[in-house]
């Protein structure tokens, strides 16, 4: 990469004498354009589709593409055929390998560019063919059609040619983020392919779907409503997945009903009816009363802190947060890095970030289409030397002053309420996907805690509570709201010396949005009396103090249980 661009024509001619000379270079490389067309410097000549054929430089291509390296330097052949591809394809292919820039890429040539770069299996062009293609799924209209098609038909494309799951993975992140974007996207793509598409792309639209199995409903009532007919084959293979799911997850009773009632009735079709035996043969099953119960678990939380123990110093960090399967948003991400430096007492410590570090946690964050972190969740205190580092380092995608919610719980609890029974905590919120609420009461949901026990602790629980038939009392739950799930992240706030005549909403929060993603399960301290959340221990210092060993060289107390009130905090972040 740090090749100079001014290379004179007597130096260049013998640095690509041979590819083993060359061999210390790695691509991209500006190799300079001029040289593509010096008559010079061309030993290869590569055959296109139609049109005379391209002239180019062997070693230069071999730097780049692994096959052409075989194909001249083991085989010492001077012609490659690529007649499967346009010449114009094959011209911007030399113009990025010689230059190192794969410029001009469009939705109208991608595909083409796509497919040549990966048959010489050019790992940067295909690399940038990816980013190019994040960049359109990430960044499309919601109510778009047109673009999200063209995403959806591509990455189904490259699954099915080229084997390569990424894409696809891209395009279920990027469509199932959002209700409204979901429900759009299931909805036109259902009218607008034929009656029998392929399985392979109805699987894609379930994963799309999946939790919110009410928008494959609705559209499956609107074709046969429109339709007058049958359900098409597509819908059949739809609901037929759904129904080799544990448990039919419906939620809009009402829909679900009327879905049955026109399946009962259409024209055809033993089919049909056989259908429609299952679902209700499926939906009846008895099962226990727990296991009925719809849940959606809560993502980023109980990650065991003991993989990020044994990491040794910070680059090392850095490439495990890259790599890890765990770490799915900036929040993550950042309470990793957080626990990192705070057990190893560098959390006031900047020189122990490196310099670059922030600029590497952007560049990974945009390549994921994350959503940027909340200024308010990591605080604007810079005596942290990671929030000194961002705020020196300032990425202007990195941090958001507004596109997030921060969802308080309605109650505080004291730790052995929160920690230690089964109880429900009940949130306010209505997603913004609800355009109207016709309900009486408040909208909301709630999270469903099952306590640790002094026998079972590793017992304890957090999960959304997902069917509204169970909410009582003023709070309903709107189906839409299941679509943020995936976009919620959990904190703690606690304050102290809550008496027992007072309301601890009007007590002065003390330490606000605690991290936890991190820090395991809650459980008892070794005597029993105290409860512990990672570092985290609600009682008085002095009292069950970290003991020598403690996997956790650094604590924080947080005053007597008895006066020491917890409240949850859920910040949601919209893809």
């Amino acid at each position: 990469r740090n090749a100079s661009r001014k290379m004179n024509t007597s130096t260049t001619s013998q640095a690509f004498q041979t590819p083993s000379q060359a061999q210390l270079a790695q691509a991209p490389l500006n190799f300079g354009l001029e040289f593509l067309t010096s008559p010079s410097h061309h030993n290869l000549t590569l055959v296109v589709q139609q049109g005379e054929p391209l002239q180019a430089n062997s070693v230069v291509l071999s730097l780049n593409s692994p096959v052409i390296s075989h194909v001249t330097g083991k085989l010492g052949q001077r012609q490659y055929s690529l007649r499967g591809f346009s010449r114009s394809t094959v011209q911007r292919f030399l113009e990025a390998a010689y230059t190192g820039s794969l410029e001009e890429v469009t939705k109208k040539n991608f595909r083409d560019i796509n497919n040549l770069v990966t048959h010489l299996e050019v790992p940067w062009m295909i690399d940038r063919c990816f980013s190019h293609f994040k960049t359109w799924t990430f960044g499309m209209d919601a109510n778009n059609f047109a673009e999200q098609h063209y995403v959806f038909t591509e990455a189904l494309y490259i699954y099915n040619h080229h084997n390569k799951r990424n894409y696809v993975d891209i395009v279920v992140k990027g469509f199932s983020a959002a209700l409204s974007v979901t429900r759009f996207f299931v909805t036109n793509y259902l009218e607008s392919v034929s009656l029998s598409c392929p399985l392979t792309a109805l699987d894609i639209l379930f994963e799309i779907a999946e939790n919110k199995e009410f928008v494959i409903l609705e559209a499956i009532v609107q074709h046969i409503d429109t339709c007058h007919t049958s359900i098409s084959q597509n819908g059949r293979y739809l609901l037929e997945r759904i129904c080799e799911t544990d448990r039919l997850r419906f939620t809009h009773r009402a829909l679900y009903k009327s879905l049955m009632e026109k399946l009962e009735g259409a024209e055809d079709s033993m089919g049909d009816f056989m259908l429609v035996f299952k679902l209700k043969q499926i939906s009846q099953k008895p099962s226990k009363i727990e296991d009925s119960i719809p849940y959606a678990d809560i993502p980023n939380l109980f990650y065991d802190y003991e993989c990020l123990k044994s990491i040794g110093d910070i680059d090392g960090l850095m490439k495990y947060l890259v790599g890890s399967e765990k770490v799915t948003n900036c929040y993550t991400f950042y309470d990793a890095v957080a626990i990192w430096l705070n057990q190893r007492g560098y959390s006031s410590y900047a020189q122990f970030i490196p310099d670059g570090f922030v600029e590497r946690f952007a560049e990974h964050k945009t390549s994921q289409g994350w959503q940027p972190l909340s200024l308010h969740y990591i605080g604007s205190n810079t005596a942290n030397s990671f929030n000194k580092k961002i705020f020196e380092n300032m990425h202007p995608s990195l941090i958001t002053y507004s596109r997030y919610f921060r969802i308080e719980s309605v109650s505080w609890y004291t730790p052995e309420e929160l920690f230690g029974r089964d109880h429900d905590i009940m949130f306010k919120f209505r997603e913004e996907a609800v355009t109207e609420c016709t309900q009486e009461g408040i909208c909301g949901f709630l999270l469903r805690i099952t306590g640790a026990t002094k026998d079972k602790e590793n017992k304890f629980n957090i999960r959304l509570l997902t069917d509204g038939k169970y909410y009582k009392g003023d709070l309903h739950f709107h189906d839409e709201s299941l679509s943020m799930i995936d976009g919620i992240h959990f904190a703690l706030d606690v304050t102290e010396n809550v008496g027992p005549n007072k309301n601890a909403s009007q007590a002065t929060v003390k330490w606000e949005t605690l991290k936890v993603t991190w820090y395991g399960k809650p459980h008892r301290d070794a005597t029993g009396d105290y409860w512990c959340w990672g570092p985290h221990r609600f009682h008085k210092k002095g009292k069950g103090q970290l003991k020598s060993g403690n996997r956790y060289k650094r604590g924080q107390f947080f005053g007597d249980p008895k006066t020491t009130r917890i409240r949850p905090v859920i910040y949601y972040f919209r893809y």
